[in-house]
């Protein structure tokens, strides 16, 4: 004790020293640490302006790029040269257009709407049922009809090519033209530019005979019909023979097309139009008339 008290300035020194010494090592640490921190901070600012520095110029660069290209393709349109470039080019690309839309929107469509036959336009009347057609010949000229068919509660008589009924009941001779050319019937004949009138026969009996019995008819209705229309206006006589293959989807609410009494009036013809071609082309393919190839024959032949 008496040797710490006479000692005591020197332990004390020897403690400051200690001291002096650890804190100038502990803090000699810190401050490196902190001064190392600050280097490292300092050393991605220096990156990061230096990064953002090259963005800008590789930025810089590509718009100067693009901006020297544009002006290099607008400048090439001055030339000759290049303004025929641009001709063939849309006119490439207008072609190609053109081919993809008809390919794929307009040739689709054709083919969807060619395989639907148009209706034709049906007019009831008290005696009869009116289809208005159209049609036309291999070279193309168009023609108008009125297919007037009498009801079917008018038939020619069977085995007859004279005589009609109504209702099963042979109509008088003398009361014949009154009775099948009623106002109506006139009327859709009265501006005709030519008429036709029909012979049929049913799908019994023998064909020779029954394609001779629709002849004879065809001209005893051009008869009939002759009194009717002006002298000037043709008359012709149709001879379809015999049916031979109903037609499930035809109008047959007020018609019957094993013995009709059928009359056509034409409408309207391009010049030159073959009649019989345009009326074949106009009744085939619709769903309310029997097709021409229904019947054993198509002979047509001028009455006047």
């Amino acid at each position: 004790m008496q040797d710490l008290m006479a000692n005591l300035p020197w332990y004390a020194a020897g403690a400051f020293a200690l001291g002096f010494v650890v804190a100038w090592l502990v803090c000699g640490d810190t401050e490196a640490a902190a001064h190392t921190s600050l280097m490292q901070e300092e050393e991605r600012r220096r990156r990061g302006a230096l990064r953002w520095l090259w963005r800008g110029y590789r930025a810089y660069d590509r718009g100067a790029g693009w901006y020297d290209r544009i002006g290099w393709f607008l400048g090439l349109f001055k030339t000759n040269a290049g303004v025929a470039m641009l001709v063939a080019s849309t006119g490439a690309a207008a072609t190609y257009g053109a081919i993809e839309i008809r390919r794929n929107v307009i040739e689709p469509l054709k083919v969807e709407t060619a395989a639907i036959a148009p209706e034709p336009e049906v007019r009831q009347t008290r005696n009869s049922t009116v289809f208005a057609i159209e049609g036309k010949d291999k070279a193309g000229r168009r023609a108008t009809f009125d297919v007037v068919v009498l009801n079917k509660s008018f038939l020619w008589v069977g085995g007859s090519a004279e005589d009609l009924e109504k209702d099963g009941v042979t109509i008088p001779r003398d009361q014949l033209a009154a009775a099948v050319l009623d106002d109506e019937v006139k009327n859709a004949l009265s501006d005709a530019k030519e008429v036709i009138t029909v012979g049929t026969a049913s799908q019994e009996g023998s064909a020779t005979e029954e394609v001779a019995r629709a002849e004879r008819r065809a001209r005893q209705a051009a008869t009939l019909v002759s009194g009717a229309v002006a002298a000037e206006t043709p008359i012709w006589t149709l001879n379809l023979g015999q049916y031979r293959d109903p037609c499930k989807d035809c109008e047959t609410g007020g018609t019957s097309w094993q013995r009709p009494f059928i009359v056509i009036a034409v409408k309207e013809a391009d010049p030159g139009t073959n009649i019989g071609e345009a009326l074949t082309d106009a009744m085939s393919g619709k769903e309310k008339l029997p097709s021409p190839a229904s019947y054993s024959a198509f002979a047509l032949t001028r009455f006047r």
